[in-house]
C-alpha cells in the first residue's frame, strides 16, 4: 500500500513537470510573437495573412508544433524567405 501512494505521488509529480514545461515553452513563443508583433507590426500582419492564406492554423490551442510551425513561417516571411 505504502508503494502504491508513493508510485501515485511519483506520478502526479512527473505530471505537473512536465506540464510546467509545455507551458513554458507556450510563454516562450508568445514572447516571441509579441516581440515580432511590436518591431515589424503591419509586416507582422501581411506574413500572419498570408500563413492563413496557405492553410496554416493560428489558433494556439492546437498542437504546440503546429503553433511552432505557423511563428517559423511567419519568421521567415518577415526575412523575405517567403513568396
Amino acid at each position: 500500500m505504502h508503494a502504491l501512494a508513493i508510485a501515485i505521488v511519483v506520478a502526479v509529480g512527473i505530471g505537473s513537470a512536465a506540464h510546467a514545461q509545455q507551458r513554458s515553452t507556450r510563454d516562450m513563443m508568445n514572447d516571441k510573437v509579441n516581440d515580432m508583433k511590436a518591431r515589424f507590426a503591419q509586416t507582422f500582419e501581411q506574413c500572419q495573412a498570408l500563413a492563413t492564406s496557405r492553410g496554416y492554423r493560428l489558433a494556439d490551442d492546437g498542437e504546440e508544433g503546429d503553433y511552432r510551425a505557423v511563428m517559423m513561417f511567419i519568421e521567415g516571411c518577415i526575412m523575405g524567405k517567403q513568396r
